[in-house]
């Protein structure tokens, strides 16, 4: 039987799904996914055999499967993840709409 590669939350650890969105644990959005052995970054269906770089694909056998501590970045205090493009279009979108009510009403 082929071994599937294993999705982890870079946030809280937790295994999530392949095609999720968001942790069912913590809620952090997923914008891509990151290899933890490469740090390359790109859409899940990409990753569906492992990491297309490197091949990382799951922990060794006799490994736990729980998320790779390997390559773990620490966070400074201030520092965020950043948002999907999307939601700066929706943003200034939404702007840019209030503002002409303004202006059409005024």
């Amino acid at each position: 039987m082929k071994k599937r590669p294993k999705f982890f939350c870079e946030h809280c650890g937790t295994e999530v799904r392949q095609n999720s969105r968001v942790c069912t644990h913590c809620g952090r959005f997923f914008a891509s996914v990151k290899c933890p052995n490469c740090g390359f970054t790109g859409d899940s269906h990409a990753f569906k055999d492992g990491c297309p770089t490197c091949g990382y694909a799951f922990p060794k056998d006799g490994e736990n499967g729980s998320a790779p501590q390997k390559n773990k970045k620490k966070r400074k205090p201030n520092e965020t993840d950043p948002l999907p493009w999307w939601i700066y279009v929706v943003s200034l979108g939404l702007l840019a709409l209030v503002v002409a009510l303004i202006i059409m009403n005024g």
